[in-house]
């Protein structure tokens, strides 16, 4: 894992210093934009080794501009295109089938989600077209579609996004309302289903000070209140990669933890109903740039039984 301090790396650093850095993803997050434009270096694989084995659990590809294109999960695979403005057009996702090696689902539905703006580079509506769960391809026809409009406040904060069936057999409309700190960090995210009975699920977020997550309190509609807590690798050595794969980062009640982090998370704990479970992750940095070459993972389950897992990085 080299960082190429090459002409392409210095064309994708004025990309970024160029392009509002607000811009980067569809939602803001909270972390220092001259870090994220500082980090010219790319996370291209990561790959599970147990058992003797090693698989690949998740590839990415760029265009020339240090963009992300394509993420190629063992479970799915998304596809990005940008207009010429450099801003997001369309997300494209795609459930694999048969064995699927992965305890993660990077997606519940195929779906395809187009993407419109304003003057300030703010998505006003998303079109989004989602395909029966055993699609192979989204050539077909979508057995659903929607019409997802944004709505801002005078200060530029996404206050609420209402998603309206256009076609299919769900009728009931969503809505997402976002809520702020006094310092204009989002502090919770209710999302409503206008159904029969009405379901409603809240998000509730702390900060550490350098905006990443500290704490969220997830509420789902019929399930345990679910609490997650992170702790980072916070000493200016390394950066999660996998944060500049996602040019979405959608804040949703059920969100992404790992691609909005910028720091690499150190420590996670997962509580439910008293039930714990820890993640503790550890790094390691074989030719001393930003990008970790590996890392170890010791999950321990809520009876107090834990297993290591590990995985090997490569980046450009």
């Amino acid at each position: 894992m080299i960082l190429k301090r090459s002409f392409a790396a210095l064309a994708i650093l004025t990309a970024f210093n160029v392009s509002a850095y607000e811009h980067y993803s569809v939602f803001e997050d909270y972390v220092d934009s001259n870090s994220v434009q500082a980090t010219t270096a790319r996370l291209t694989q990561v790959a599970k080794e147990a058992g003797g084995q090693t698989t690949v659990a998740g590839a990415y590809s760029y265009d020339h501009l240090g963009r992300v294109t394509q993420r190629d999960y063992a479970d799915s695979t998304f596809d990005y295109a940008y207009n010429e403005q450099g801003l997001l057009q369309s997300a494209r996702a795609l459930m694999k089938h048969g064995s699927i090696n992965s305890y993660v689902r990077h997606t519940k539905e195929n779906f395809i989600s187009d993407y419109s703006y304003n003057d300030l580079g703010q998505v006003t509506f998303e079109n989004k077209k989602v395909f029966h769960d055993e699609a192979t391809n989204l050539d077909g026809t979508p057995i659903a579609s929607y019409r997802i409009q944004y709505t801002y406040g005078a200060d530029g904060k996404l206050l609420q996004r209402r998603q309206a069936p256009i076609t299919g057999e769900d009728t009931a409309v969503r809505e997402f309302h976002y809520y702020y700190h006094e310092d204009g960090k989002l502090r919770k995210i209710r999302e409503t289903r206008f159904s029969t009975p009405k379901e409603k699920n809240t998000l509730l977020l702390q900060y550490h000070p350098n905006g990443e997550i500290k704490k969220a309190t997830q509420k789902l509609f019929g399930k345990p209140t679910k609490t997650v807590e992170m702790e980072y690798v916070d000493d200016g050595s390394l950066v999660y990669g996998v944060y500049y794969a996602d040019p979405v980062k959608e804040w949703k009640v059920d969100v992404d933890f790992f691609g909005l982090a910028f720091h690499p998370i150190r420590n996670l704990k997962q509580t439910v109903e008293g039930s714990v479970t820890n993640y503790r992750y550890q790094y390691h940095n074989l030719d001393g740039d930003v990008l970790p070459d590996s890392l170890e993972l010791l999950l321990t389950f809520p009876t107090g039984a834990s297993t290591t897992l590990n995985y090997s990085m490569s980046n450009k």
